[in-house]
């Protein structure tokens, strides 16, 4: 790293709804980011436009539907600190494989990967952990699990101090329908997120709330937490993301932010900054952004159950995440999303 003390960030499927907040955010703080690189898919006129932007030498890009090696060649070098693993759906597990071999520190935006191989990807970050290798969670649920966590001096689910990990869900745009309103949605409503401005497929899993179930393995997988020791439940407005219940000492901890993903990014962007550059100076971490709520303060929100009658995702990925069929299972729902997206089938043939 250079003297400046910019960390370099290359940024995988930069042009996508994570990527582009990914570089609003490092455009705020051009003082402690420089981006390395940059990728897509295929969307070459937005990636060239945000390489001119960002200063980003043509070396330095790839559109991987053309170039699928350079990934790895960007992965692998040396001047890079930091992977955006921004990538829509399964494509993105071997590049996560990739940096984690390559010891860079791995800002995980692609719950798929954790998904499909949690176990070998935590197995990696422990055996390169001495160069480097770490997974940081860019989900909102996940990265206040962590920052909860770090409050109580903790890394990962320790049952002699914790009971229940809780992650919230919005309950999506159907929230409150029966599965005979479901009938008759529309794409258009679906795509409608009550309060989050994500791609199209993930705020489709968000609609059918099979991503709270991606995002329970997850958490059982990043956290080392048993699935039993885990739950999901709604909070409408997307303000508290997570709750823990500690019993020793007793008490019960919250994160509450705005729904808005650049929160995450800067505070896990600028928290590894700090930890690097600026731990040793009289200069603390805080975010004003981000708030924790202990105890009565937590119970002043509304929270709903979910409704796994009509939405039985949750408890459809538990079923076959505890008998091995996980991967079939996701890449099924995938294939059905998208024929989904281009109108070949009904909204309620998705649950």
């Amino acid at each position: 790293m250079e003297k400046l003390h910019k960390i370099k960030v290359l940024i995988l499927g930069s042009t996508g709804s994570i990527g582009t907040q990914t570089l609003e955010v490092m455009s705020g703080h051009a003082d402690k980011f420089q981006v390395f690189g940059l990728t897509c898919n295929s969307n070459k006129k937005l990636l060239q436009a945000q390489a001119k932007k960002y200063k980003v030498p043509g070396s330095k890009i790839c559109v991987s539907s053309e170039n699928q090696k350079k990934i790895y060649e960007l992965i692998k070098d040396e001047n890079v600190d930091v992977v955006v693993n921004a990538i829509s759906g399964a494509d993105g597990l071997k590049p996560a494989i990739a940096t984690l071999k390559a010891g860079k520190i791995l800002a995980l935006a692609n719950k798929e990967s954790v998904v499909l191989d949690g176990t070998n990807l935590k197995k990696l970050e422990k055996k390169h952990a001495r160069k480097g290798a770490k997974i940081l969670p860019l989900d909102s649920e996940h990265h206040a699990i962590l920052r909860l966590l770090e409050a109580e001096n903790m890394q990962a689910f320790d049952s002699k101090r914790v009971s229940k990990i809780i992650i919230t869900a919005s309950g999506g745009p159907f929230f409150g329908y029966v599965k005979k309103q479901l009938k008759k949605v529309t794409l258009k409503d679906a795509l409608n997120h009550p309060n989050w401005n994500m791609g199209p497929k993930i705020t489709i899993e968000s609609a059918t709330l099979l991503n709270k179930g991606y995002e329970l393995i997850e958490a059982h997988y990043l956290f080392s937490a048993p699935l039993k020791n885990l739950d999901a439940i709604i909070d409408r407005k997307s303000f508290v993301h997570a709750i823990i219940k500690f019993k020793n000492p007793r008490k019960t901890l919250a994160i509450a932010y705005k729904p808005d993903m650049k929160i995450v990014i800067g505070d896990t962007l600028l928290k590894l900054h700090y930890e690097i550059y600026e731990k040793n100076t009289s200069k603390k971490f805080a975010n004003k952004k981000i708030k924790i709520l202990e105890g009565e303060v937590i119970s002043k929100y509304k929270f709903d159950q979910i409704d796994h009658k009509t939405f039985p995702a949750i408890k459809n990925i538990i079923k076959e995440f505890k008998t091995g069929r996980i991967y079939d299972f996701y890449k099924r729902k995938e294939e059905t999303i998208e024929r989904f997206l281009t109108g070949e089938i009904a909204f309620h043939e998705l649950l």
